[in-house]
């Protein structure tokens, strides 16, 4: 039996992703064939893209690191062993996937939320609860709030009971944090959010910015404050005052899932269905494009345009089987 997909393949280096119909190659041991509904664009995505990541696998393959499909009928999030890294990944309509990158989705989960609860979810979760350490007591300033994990962490230190507020650079994204329940502050330079956010003395601060916008972090937080840092979407290094750093006490923390082990990446995603089905954390999506699309989906995520998560709908990417 043949199985024929459309999926967006990759064909060069730094080029849009071809939509193509592909043929599967039959599920081996550990394997299983699943129908895929909804696939979420990450910034990873976009450096497989361009070879920064996965470089030296074989092309051309299908890219696409984490989506949500149905297995024997069951919603399940489909993420991990190298799938759209170094090997096929999920961005088809149908995709062949080891057994351990799949997660059940509960119920009450939507799928389009599920979509993203891998690496948005995951991240969000080990950032805030892990690695932040959020509670009751804490201000939060979220850095880049109108990001998907953005809004997720936003969700997640709401639900502990801190007082937040994120940043964002343009006034047009701030009703997706007063939306969230957290209040917003435009700054769309370090300097500006220095200003702006004078008055917060953060506790805790999360980072998906970088460069400039570290440094001022620093500067805000109050003693015994801590850095979270999750991006450097604004800039790859920060020169930051170490007088500042020691004399306040601060911790600096940074969380990443590329550095995760397969059973932690695993366990990052159930807690973070769990997080979505009782409500202590929302993913917001902003726009569902289909797989035809994936060219105009990934300049949109590229200029950080629209607030929230990019989804592809890839249920019309498949074709008869014979």
């Amino acid at each position: 039996m043949t199985t024929r997909t459309i999926a967006a393949r990759l064909v060069e280096h730094g080029a849009v992703p071809v939509v193509e119909e592909v043929e599967l190659a039959e599920p081996g041991v550990g394997e299983v064939l699943v129908d895929m509904c909804y696939g979420s664009l990450n910034p990873l995505d976009t450096y497989v893209i361009q070879g920064a990541v996965g470089g030296q696998a074989a092309l051309p393959r299908t890219v696409g690191v984490e989506g949500v499909g149905l297995s024997e009928g069951r919603p399940v999030v489909v993420h991990g062993g190298g799938l759209g890294v170094i090997w096929d990944g999920v961005w088809a309509g149908k995709v062949v996937a080891p057994k351990d990158a799949l997660v059940p989705v509960p119920s009450s989960v939507s799928l389009e939320a599920a979509a993203a609860a891998a690496v948005v979810g995951t991240t969000a979760i080990r950032a805030a609860v892990d690695v932040g350490r959020v509670s009751a007591v804490d201000r939060v300033l979220v850095l880049g709030a109108t990001g998907g994990v953005g809004q997720a962490v936003i969700s997640l230190a709401l639900s502990a009971g801190a007082q937040v507020w994120g940043q964002t650079a343009s006034a047009d994204k701030a009703k997706a944090i007063t939306d969230l329940g957290a209040d917003p502050v435009q700054a769309a330079s370090p300097e500006e959010l220095l200003q702006e956010a004078d008055e917060i003395v953060p506790t805790v601060v999360f980072d998906a910015l970088g460069g400039g916008y570290t440094v001022a972090a620093v500067e805000l937080l109050t003693e015994h404050g801590r850095l979270v840092s999750y991006g450097a979407s604004a800039g790859a290094e920060s020169t930051l005052p170490i007088r500042t750093v020691y004399r306040k006490n601060l911790t600096i923390s940074g969380y990443g899932g590329m550095g995760e082990s397969p059973d932690r990446l695993r366990g990052g995603t159930e807690l973070a269905l769990r997080a979505l089905a009782d409500g202590s954390m929302t993913i917001p999506v902003h726009e569902v494009r289909p797989l035809q699309e994936v060219g105009t989906a990934l300049a949109t995520l590229k200029g950080r345009g629209g607030a929230g998560k990019i989804l592809l709908d890839l249920r019309d990417g498949t074709s008869a089987t014979a």
